[in-house]
């Protein structure tokens, strides 16, 4: 295809312009906003002063490519190739590339702006809205305060990922991994959440009204303080979830009936399972914890006043900071968990001396 014809089409509305070759190409200066190039070859091509923003590059060669003054801003460059293309006065400024992606030697990716779609990636007030992002790999990514709204994320992974107070306002997150994420004061209003796992995912503070969570597994999910008026929980496996007194429900949903544990002081969790999950600050004064499963559960900072752990397993659980007075633990398990960082005063032990005067 030539430039003339490429142009044409653009102008009656055409954007797909998936493996086209064109090679040699001459398209400075046109004005080719939100196309796909997909896999196309553009390289030795002239594109220089050209308006490329929001063009998707995946895959295509840009090899010796004319890109400067070029801007590229918020282009998808995944796996592309553009290695020897001149990017002198480019502006990159948060285009996404991944590992794959070949720039010229010298160029760094990071200095112009562009965000790094990998796992561990850095990504903290990210400007991601409207973007893409199907199928990525984000696991352990730090996506603190990012603006991901109106996003597609459909089978993203993000386990362990940190979406802390990240802006995901009707972003489509259908079969995402979201298990052990962080999405603490997080907004997903309107999100679509269908069939997403959120295993041990923490939701606290979280708002999502008139979310999707259909067929949604939130199997030992934190969701202290999480709003989830006019959510639609329908099919959603709420098991071993957590939820405390500010945990906010739609009407007649009663999480209890799904397997779901009310967090609160005198609580009744008599061989509860809580194993793994997310109890950091909790507040369980004078709760009923005997033979509940806390292994590996995460205590830091929790108030377990007065509470009964008589029999119940703390394998490995994570008691720094717990406020742990007067507490029964008679008979529990306590391998591998260090009493001296929780505070023990007339705790009643096995071992009598492990507690702390004051």
């Amino acid at each position: 295809m030539d430039t003339a014809t490429l142009l044409e089409k653009y102008a009656i509305g055409e954007r797909d312009f998936s493996g086209i070759d064109l090679s040699w190409a001459d398209l400075k200066q046109v004005d080719l906003p939100a196309v796909d190039f997909w896999e196309a070859d553009l390289s030795d091509a002239d594109l220089s002063q050209a308006n490329l923003t929001g063009t998707n590059f995946k895959a295509a060669t840009l090899t010796r490519t004319n890109l400067t003054e070029t801007t590229l801003t918020a282009a998808d460059l995944r796996s592309t190739d553009l290695s020897d293309a001149n990017l002198q006065a480019a502006n990159l400024q948060t285009a996404l590339y991944d590992r794959m992606t070949r720039f010229p030697a010298n160029f760094d990716p990071a200095i112009a702006s562009a965000y790094l779609i990998a796992p561990q990636s850095v990504l903290q007030k990210a400007s991601l809205a409207h973007t893409d992002l199907s199928g990525a790999d984000l696991s352990h990514a730090d996506l603190r305060q990012a603006n991901l709204q109106q996003a597609s994320l459909f089978g993203v992974s993000l386990r362990q990922a940190n979406l802390s107070t990240a802006a995901l306002q009707n972003t489509d997150l259908h079969e995402a991994d979201l298990q052990n994420a962080n999405l603490s004061g997080a907004k997903l209003s309107h999100a679509r959440l269908t069939d997403a796992k959120l295993q041990y995912a923490d939701l606290s503070g979280t708002t999502l009204t008139a979310a999707d969570l259909t067929g949604a597994i939130l199997w030992k999910a934190n969701l202290f303080g999480a709003d989830l008026r006019t959510a639609i929980l329908q099919a959603a496996n709420l098991q071993g979830a957590v939820y405390d007194n500010r945990t906010q429900f739609p009407a007649d949903y009663h999480p209890e009936q799904h397997g779901a544990y009310l967090i609160a002081p005198y609580a009744s969790l008599q061989r509860a399972d809580l194993g793994g999950v997310t109890l950091s600050g909790a507040d369980l004064t004078g709760a009923d914890l005997t033979k509940a499963n806390l292994t590996a559960a995460d205590l830091w900072g929790a108030n377990l006043t007065q509470a009964n752990l008589t029999d119940a397993n703390l394998t490995d659980a994570n008691v720094w900071g717990a406020n742990l007075t007067e507490t029964n633990l008679r008979g529990a398990n306590l391998t591998g968990i260090d009493l001296q960082v929780a505070a023990l005063t007339d705790a009643i032990l096995d071992t009598p001396g492990l507690a702390a005067d004051g």
